[in-house]
């Protein structure tokens, strides 16, 4: 596997050099939108409707939009990103795990020691472990900065991204309730229940069913020949180099 990055965990004066690797596989099942009638799979074009032209990436520009209709525009030198520590995981401080909400939790990636980091790369997660901490951390990644923990899974350092507080959206406008009268047996049974309920937690217990079963369906399909192929789309002939220039300059014109 590719590294996404390399860089340095950094605490104080002390500087880990690490590579830092996904550590997530989405098993997510994908279709292609076809057109119904001859199985060619649906193209999406970059069009304008103003101007009815199709547009090349030389011809698009980022914009924020400030209010409904009204754009500010930003050169790709004005929004690439301004922070200098790009290749640094920057612990801010230690903290116990529980204190960190699972709401917060969002990805997560792996470390690993560049040649000659072993050994300080095995302090740090030995210190970690001993003292049952992890590391709240600053990084950058895909031109964002993030907030994350840095942990210990399988004993490997891991980082996993947070949200940052103005992301979660707070439950106000649900309808909880609040005040309840509870009747004391109903505690009681509800309690018995959950006790029978009780029990460890392996995630190897758990799969995906929905996708095994559309799997079951597909291949059962692919089985019975039930496949549809995309026709092949003609390639234009053309017939020397003036005829493909005059041709691209007449596409060129109606793009117009």
């Amino acid at each position: 596997m590719k590294a996404l990055w390399s860089g340095n965990i950094t605490f104080g004066l002390v500087s880990i050099p690490i590579k830092l690797y996904g550590a997530i596989h989405r098993s997510d099942i994908s279709f292609h939108l076809l057109h119904k009638k001859c199985s060619t799979p649906i193209h999406y074009e970059k069009h304008c409707p103003t101007c009815n032209i199709h547009l090349e990436n030389e011809d698009i520009v980022r914009g924020y939009e400030y209010e409904k209709g009204k754009f500010v525009i930003l050169t790709e030198d004005e929004i690439e990103f301004p922070y200098k520590d790009v290749k640094n995981i920057e612990i801010l401080k230690f903290v116990d795990l529980k204190e960190i909400d699972p709401v917060y939790l969002e990805k997560s990636y792996y470390l690993q020691p560049a040649e000659g980091a072993e050994r300080a790369y095995a302090l740090l997660r030995t210190v970690m472990k001993k003292t049952a901490k992890v590391g709240v951390v600053r990084f950058v990644l895909r031109e964002r900065q993030h907030i994350g923990i840095l942990r210990i899974f399988n004993d490997t350092l891991t980082v996993q991204s947070l949200f940052y507080a103005d992301e979660i959206i707070k439950p106000d406008f649900l309808n909880i309730p609040e005040r309840i009268h509870l009747d004391e047996k109903e505690i009681e049974l509800a309690e018995e229940l959950l006790r029978h309920y009780t029990g460890k937690f392996n995630i190897n217990d758990y799969r995906d069913e929905y996708r095994e079963e559309v799997m079951k369906i597909i291949k059962s399909k692919i089985a019975g020949k039930e496949i549809k192929i995309a026709p092949k789309k003609e390639v234009e002939k053309v017939v020397d180099l003036m005829d493909a220039l005059k041709k691209s300059l007449e596409r060129k014109k109606k793009a117009v």
